[in-house]
């Protein structure tokens, strides 16, 4: 078994570039026999400046996209655009060496303006390649990683909504409604119309509280749902249930009830950050919650049985320099209950731009305005 276990990656790769290196350098030697070693030095340095240029003229296409972004990816910090485009620290350093090479060496008179062979300029292009390579200057930026994680949909975040769906909402959205008919058989009409529907909540700070009275006041556990038993990879009879919360406004009145929960894959993105072996930053995290958002909410708009049986509650808890109250959690849901006494449904467009969609900025659709139950891909 262990020997179908790919093992990671090691430096061969690192080692075989620099016997590479070492052979370009000894040819390139050989094909410049007259030439004095300053001016090989000063070859080669030149070369290095043009590949550092080259580089950096491509991180700032990088660095002009992510700017279109800065609001939603970088907590609206061109600063952190810039780190996720470009390594300058390292960048800079290197250009600052092959520029002092280049000035500090005086040049050969008799052999400056000589022309270079094809044997030569072929071996000290893949020098300097090489040399890209073994210290690792041409590694992938992390504004590229994540465009590339996200095109292929390899993400944290991917995994974890098609997990969600597929190991939990696609079981049980299809039977809440006979669950809550249940329910009411039972114990009364409680839950009206637009209450028939699991509230998810997802917060993009990814802080996932085992009871949601410590998050808000204003919520208030009420009685759970009958179970949903069913036979699970191996496990007979497993259980699913919903729980029914009290939502009360700011005037403690009349509450509304409704089926609440988090999502909680969250909780493990929220894990990831306090455990240095993931090596996952708070501002990953943060995308990977949105991402999360996104794909779950693309998910969920494709599959015609769960349509109105749930309801995607996003919210940002974790804003900097933002002062949320109390209640913030509450009103969020009774301002997505009151959205939707005016919402109209609309028939889901076919799934032939989907790629197109999930590759896109995220826009959170949420105001007091009545809008369509649909999502548009901008």
């Amino acid at each position: 078994m262990s020997d179908s276990i790919p093992r990671p990656r090691g430096k061969v790769a690192t080692y075989v570039g620099l016997i590479l290196m070492s052979g370009l350098a000894c040819l390139y030697f050989m094909l410049t026999p007259d030439y004095h070693i300053k001016f090989i030095v000063q070859q080669v340095a030149q070369q290095l400046i043009v590949s550092f240029f080259a580089l950096c003229l491509l991180r700032l296409c990088e660095f002009v996209e992510e700017l279109g972004h800065k609001q939603t990816r970088y907590q609206n910090s061109w600063v952190r655009a810039l780190n996720a485009s470009l390594d300058w620290k390292k960048y800079g350093f290197c250009l600052l060496i092959s520029l002092l090479f280049n000035w500090v060496l005086p040049y050969e008179k008799h052999m400056s303006y000589a022309v270079p062979t094809v044997g030569q300029t072929i071996s000290l292009t893949c020098f300097c390649v090489l040399f890209l390579k073994v210290f690792q200057l041409d590694v992938l930026s992390p504004a590229q990683i994540s465009e590339i994680s996200e095109t292929n949909k390899c993400n944290v975040a991917h995994g974890l909504a098609w997990s969600y769906y597929l190991g939990y909402l696609k079981i049980v959205l299809p039977k809440l409604e006979e669950k809550i008919n249940q329910y009411h058989r039972e114990y009364g009409n409680v839950l009206q119309q637009k209450g028939k529907k699991l509230y998810i909540l997802i917060p993009f700070s990814c802080k996932v509280l085992d009871k949601l009275e410590k998050v808000d006041t204003n919520i208030v556990f009420y009685q759970n749902l009958p179970e949903l038993l069913v036979d699970r990879a191996g496990i007979k009879s497993r259980s699913y249930k919903h729980s029914i919360y009290l939502i009360y406004d700011q005037k403690k009145q009349q509450p509304h009830h409704c089926i609440l929960e988090y999502a909680t894959p969250l909780r493990s993105l929220f894990e990831m950050t306090n455990d240095s072996a993931a090596a996952f930053s708070k501002e990953q995290r943060l995308d990977q919650a949105k991402l999360f958002y996104r794909t779950l909410k693309s998910i969920l708009n494709n599959v015609p049985e769960v349509t109105g049986s749930y309801r995607l509650i996003p919210y940002d808890d974790d804003l900097e320099g933002a002062e949320l109250g109390p209640h913030f959690v509450s009103e969020e849901i009774l301002k997505h209950m009151r959205q939707e006494l005016t919402e109209y449904p609309v028939a889901e467009p076919s799934n032939a731009n989907e790629t197109d969609c999930m590759s896109s900025e995220p826009h959170l659709m949420i105001s007091d305005d009545p809008k369509p139950l649909r999502s548009y891909c901008p």
